[in-house]
Parts: structure tokens; C-alpha cells; sequence
């Protein structure tokens, strides 16, 4: 009689390992999408939050804009805030004034919104363009104002006038943002003729 011989087949134990490492492989998968989507939601959001500017004082040490106020730091606010008030044409008027919104304090940019409507619709219908240069800047630290005295020049048509802008802005000191890192907002300003 003729002996048989019967193989187990390997099959079934094959078909078992590819499936654990199937599941493994799925497994590193799905934790590296999460990790991967994880570092992107990470990189997305530091990259809002903007530069950390520090401010620091004449000796070069880090100041308390709160506790202890230069004029240094007020007449860079104040050179920062013309440049964007003070300096636009036709098409970036409203961008810089946007921008100048940054140095107004918090509950009086409404105000100053509704006030500078006119000077935006003015500056559009006549393509007017005018630019600021600071030549006198006194700070006044113990009644927190600021007198400016500076060269404007403007422009319209073919026209062009230089005038002397003299303005008087009252400042209060708040939270420093990424746009004003000073904490330096203007409560009122009054242009050359209304100054007494």
C-alpha cells in the first residue's frame, strides 16, 4: 500500500502574519497623518500670533512700557502713527488709515472711523495724496500730551502745496499689541487751528 504524505498548508498562518502587519502599517499610518496634521495646525498657529517685539529702554535693558514711560518710546508711537495717518494717496487711503486705527484707544475707534469717513471720500473723488514729515516732536510725559509740528505736502491734479501741520494729541498708555507695541493710544488730537 501506497503512503500518503499530507503537508499542512502554510496558507492560512501566511495569510494571518500579512494581516497583523497590515494592521500595524495601518496603524503608524494613521498616527503619523495625525502627528503630521497636528505639527501643521502648530506651525499655522504660531505663524498667526506674529513677532514678539520686545521694548526696551535707553540702557538696553527690557522696560515695563506700563511702569516706566520714555519719550523715546511716545515719539516713536507718534512717528508711527503719522506715517500712517498723515501719509496715503487715492488708492491706500484706507489701508493706512485702518493701519493708524492700531494707536487709537480701543473704545474710541468708532469715533474716529465716522470721522475720517469725509477725509476718505474727499481723498477718492479728487485723487488727492499727501505726505508727512515730523520736524518737532515734544512729549510731555507729566500731562501725557504730545505737540507735533511737521511739513505736509500735498498733492492734487498737477498741483502741489506744502502746508505746516501743527497737531496736539492726548495719549493714555494700554495693553501693547503686535501693531502697537508701545501700548501708546491717542484720546484726542487737534490740528493747527483749533490749538490755543
Amino acid at each position: 500500500m501506497e503512503k500518503i504524505r499530507l503537508e499542512k498548508l502554510k496558507y492560512p498562518q501566511l495569510v494571518t502574519d500579512l494581516a497583523t502587519q497590515n494592521h500595524y502599517l495601518k496603524i503608524l499610518s494613521y498616527s503619523l497623518i495625525g502627528v503630521t496634521t497636528l505639527m501643521i495646525v502648530i506651525v499655522a498657529f504660531a505663524l498667526k500670533q506674529g513677532p514678539s517685539v520686545i521694548a526696551l529702554d535707553p540702557t538696553g535693558t527690557v522696560a515695563s512700557v506700563g511702569q516706566e514711560l520714555h519719550t523715546q518710546h511716545v515719539e516713536a508711537a507718534v512717528k508711527e502713527y503719522l506715517s500712517h495717518r498723515y501719509n496715503w494717496n487715492a488708492d491706500t487711503v484706507q489701508a493706512e488709515l485702518k493701519k493708524s486705527e492700531a494707536f487709537i484707544f480701543p473704545s474710541l475707534i468708532g469715533s474716529f472711523q465716522k470721522s475720517m469717513l469725509e477725509i476718505q471720500k474727499y481723498v477718492k473723488e479728487r485723487k488727492v495724496s499727501q505726505r508727512v514729515y515730523p520736524q518737532n516732536i515734544v512729549v510731555s510725559l507729566k500731562e501725557k500730551t504730545v505737540t507735533v509740528t511737521a511739513d505736509r505736502i500735498t498733492e492734487f491734479d498737477a498741483l502741489k502745496a506744502a502746508t505746516i501741520l501743527k497737531t496736539k494729541m492726548t495719549f493714555d498708555l494700554d495693553s501693547p499689541t503686535p501693531s502697537n507695541p508701545w501700548g501708546i493710544f491717542f484720546v484726542k488730537e487737534v490740528e493747527s487751528g483749533e490749538l490755543k
